[in-house]
């Protein structure tokens, strides 16, 4: 007879909350106390509780996918969609729906997380990290539903799929340098977030490797207004940048063309840089060189990662960082 998580806490005299954590890669367990409990589930052959769930009968046949911006924000772009496009599809081979989850407002995210809790409709989510409140989390650990996520969170270390935004990065900024840009301007998003201070590192590590001590970052929250905002202030503070690096795509580097338009300047005067790539970049008179992510082998990866928990197997890696390609235009 296997142990539960409660027998476990019992026997290593610590809260059920701790175990959780230390079976989970979470913070909040003292390196010392993490193995002492991960060697104890050893010894005596505990299963995860993640496993043990979904073995269990009461499983529903439904994942969850938590975005955490509201719906209108997140899905109309395409980044999310395709994401949700490849979960859909690895969901249905292993026989279940998935139930797309976002917050009312904004991105507090503790509002469908309660109601996952409260329904227990889902097996387990697949969550966007980038802006968590760890307080969350820890009711899913508490509460012992199984999770991963889509990037990685700066305040809690967990199973992961990620894509090379400092490396990616560091190769297109490093593109425009190759080109004789020199005075490259970085539009970035909310530096909270923890692939943005990686995008920003990027360009930094370029700029330093082509002996360009000249920089400008602006950070903004990606809203239409915000990036205009952002864009008009970098034309104002430096009219003499010949590029711009935007740590995103889409309407966002639209946003821009569109001001230096407006600003009667030639966009085709200024190296154009996106992370993140898309169709109608081929189909615009302005060149714009990009970073394609790997959008279906992203949802396939997290699904994937999900899937093993609930199929009784910890998977091999915590963190799962694929590569990114370097579209040139």
């Amino acid at each position: 007879m296997k142990l539960t998580i409660n027998e476990i806490a019992e026997r290593a005299q610590v809260a059920k909350s701790t175990v959780s954590k230390a079976l989970n890669g979470q913070k909040g367990v003292s390196d010392e106390k993490r193995r002492q409990i991960l060697a104890l589930a050893e010894e005596l052959n505990y299963e995860p509780s993640a496993s043990a769930q979904a073995l269990a009968s009461s499983r529903t046949g439904s994942i969850g996918l938590l975005i955490p911006h509201e719906a209108g924000y997140s899905l109309a772009g395409a980044y999310w969609s395709a994401i949700i496009t490849s979960i859909a599809q690895v969901a249905n081979l292993h026989n279940h729906s998935l139930l797309i989850l976002t917050p009312a407002t904004g991105d507090d995210v503790s509002g469908p997380v309660e109601a996952v809790i409260r329904r227990r409709n889902v097996d387990g989510l697949i969550i966007g990290a980038e802006k968590l409140d760890p307080r969350v989390i820890s009711r899913l650990i508490e509460e012992e539903i199984p999770f991963v996520f889509i990037g990685r969170n700066a305040q809690i270390q967990h199973y992961s799929v990620d894509v090379d935004n400092l490396g990616g990065s560091e190769r297109l900024v490093s593109h425009l340098a190759s080109a004789g840009r020199r005075r490259i301007a970085c539009l970035a998003g909310p530096e909270q977030y923890l692939y943005t201070q990686d995008r920003v590192a990027g360009y930094r590590n370029a700029l330093a490797k082509a002996g360009i001590e000249w920089s400008s970052v602006i950070h903004t929250d990606y809203t239409s207004e915000a990036s205009r905002e952002a864009m008009a202030r970098l034309l104002t503070e430096h009219p003499d940048l010949d590029a711009l690096y935007v740590t995103a795509g889409g309407e966002f580097l639209l946003d821009c063309i569109d001001v230096l338009r407006l600003s009667g300047e030639n966009p085709k005067r200024i190296g154009l840089g996106a992370f993140d790539d898309y169709r109608f970049f081929d189909y615009i008179d302005i060149p714009v060189c990009a970073v394609r992510q790997p959008l279906r082998e992203i949802g396939e990866a997290a699904a994937g990662l999900l899937f093993d928990f609930l199929s009784g197997r910890v998977p091999d890696r915590m963190n799962h960082v694929l590569d990114v390609e370097l579209v040139l235009r």
